[in-house]
């Protein structure tokens, strides 16, 4: 029975996971959103009916991430809130994350983060959840001839920013590398869609008198940018009132990647990317205000920040501006080079996991 090492942040706005390979690793991404589906089809093949994957989950059917927004927006399901650790959509997107990096079968040691302000009891909810039924999961997709099976040999959970903080201190085999980034103080921003973590590093490690100023619920990405660029696309006209931050969203995403930044809607296309800009130019001075000076003391004292998550890039080239040699990037370092800041949890979950085989061997 094959077993694979795998680490998943399913976070409010998106699932991000990563499956350790003999050389690297494989990664997946996609919006943390589900919507029922039917699966049902005329027959006409591909050429003629929209082509989606759905999933089969216990007794429902549903399509998940960018599909929801092709194929179905009825009562569109978003993964928010403190208490939805370790719950059923917690699970599934988990799954759908698995499944998607190709298993089938065997066995799975798996990694998952919480905000640390909710850390210590997330962890212990989730831990029973996962490892309810003994482990074993069952899904199935479309595609797929029979269900695919596996089962948690091992859950572990960590605070959102610790996976990000041991890609600068662990190698891709979870050995220990020599680096002096994290000593002294350091602070790690983890700006997410619902909560934005604030994490104070001490040579490497998390201080845990930080804990109280660790997590902002309901000032991540969704609060700061998303609503108030929808607040302003609503305005102009009919065409855009039915448009939710799903669609915005994926204009980020869309814009981040291949630098097109325009929202098509009923035959419009339309550029947003100064209005998106300009949210982000607000949320970058919101956590300078509020964060940066209000908690650390403008990162007097500190080596400096290291942004993560999907807030990282749109916010970086502000901050940078305020604090000046202070914003740590990923790309600047050659332990971190090639790391994406949306994926530096899952890939320090990664490195975190093969850690612990190593000193278990």
């Amino acid at each position: 029975m094959s077993h694979h090492i795998i680490s998943v942040d399913a976070g409010n706005g998106g699932t991000n996971a990563v499956i350790a390979e003999k050389k690297g690793f494989k990664s997946v991404y996609f919006p943390s959103v589900r919507a029922s589906a039917t699966g049902d089809s005329l027959g006409l093949g591909s050429k003629f009916e929209l082509d989606y994957q759905f999933v089969d989950w216990g007794d429902h059917r549903f399509v998940v991430g960018d599909d929801v927004l092709r194929i179905s927006r009825k009562g569109i399901e978003r993964h928010q809130g403190a208490y939805r650790y370790g719950d059923e959509f917690h699970q599934f997107l988990v799954a759908v994350a698995i499944a998607k990096l190709g298993i089938t079968e065997g066995t799975v040691d798996l990694t998952l983060f919480a905000p640390p302000g909710l850390y210590v009891e997330a962890r212990e909810t989730m831990q029973k959840a996962f490892m309810e039924d003994d482990g074993e999961v069952e899904i199935k997709f479309k595609s797929d001839k029979s269900p695919r099976k596996w089962k948690y040999s091992s859950i572990n959970v960590y605070p959102e920013g610790i996976g990000a903080a041991a890609c600068f201190v662990l190698d891709e085999k979870g050995k220990p590398v020599a680096s002096e980034l994290l000593s002294g103080d350091t602070v790690i921003l983890d700006m997410g869609m619902h909560t934005l973590d604030a994490l104070q590093m001490s040579d490497g490690d998390f201080n845990p008198e930080s804990l109280s100023t660790a997590t902002w619920e309901a000032q991540g990405i969704k609060a700061h940018i998303l609503d108030p660029v929808l607040h302003q696309i609503k305005k102009k006209g009919d065409d855009f009132a039915l448009l939710t931050i799903d669609d915005i969203d994926a204009v980020v995403r869309n814009g981040i990647m291949k630098g097109d930044y325009k929202l098509r809607v009923a035959g419009i296309e339309l550029d947003i990317q100064k209005i998106i800009d300009k949210y982000a130019e607000r949320y970058a001075e919101w956590i300078g205000n509020n964060i940066v000076e209000g908690v650390f003391s403008g990162l007097r004292g500190f080596k400096g920040a290291i942004l993560v998550g999907g807030g990282a890039v749109l916010t970086a080239k502000h901050l940078d501006g305020y604090y000046p040699e202070k914003i740590l990037r990923f790309a600047d370092y050659k332990e971190t080079k090639g790391i994406e800041p949306v994926f530096a949890n899952a890939i320090g979950g990664l490195r975190l996991a093969k850690m612990r085989q190593l000193n278990l061997a």
